[in-house]
């Protein structure tokens, strides 16, 4: 019994971070054994601002963020976070890759917020977190720039 629960708390499955958690000294912080597998691309969502980043369904864009290997441990502390499930609830997306004549699937989590209702701009300290990621990650702040003047549009 003992053994199952360990490798239970062992197991790894993959997050994908879009927001705060791309940065990898934050993710260090809040699950240590999270590792970083490289960056992911979510088709068929959008980056939007409710003051913190959220993804939301649209066919015609995507998402690029921070891929990592995490434990059941790094699941419970994002899920705190996250306020899961009142302020974010789990999403996942399967990624198909080939391993010679075998083929893999992979079960991505990710988080999306509850409510969908308002669109705002984030804080500037948020923001830097989030810019920092996106240099941990060597991405360009170009989709994060559209999402946050979007966000901002809202506002007028």
């Amino acid at each position: 019994m003992a053994n199952r629960k360990q490798k239970e708390k062992e197991k790894v499955s993959y997050y994908f971070a879009y927001g705060s958690n791309m940065n990898h000294d934050h993710m260090k912080m809040r699950c240590p054994q999270s590792k970083y597998v490289g960056t992911y691309t979510l088709e068929g969502y959008e980056l939007i601002f409710r003051g913190v980043a959220d993804v939301q369904p649209n066919p015609d864009k995507s998402v690029t963020g921070a891929l990592f290997k995490i434990t059941q441990d790094c699941e419970r502390a994002l899920d705190v976070y996250e306020g899961y499930p009142h302020l974010y609830t789990k999403k996942y997306h399967w990624q198909f890759h080939g391993n010679g004549d075998k083929y893999v699937d992979d079960k991505i989590m990710f988080y999306s917020m509850v409510d969908k209702h308002v669109v705002y701009p984030p804080s500037e300290g948020y923001l830097s977190t989030i810019v920092g990621g996106y240099q941990d990650c060597e991405l360009s702040t170009d989709p994060l720039q559209a999402a946050i003047e979007f966000s901002a549009q809202r506002l007028d």
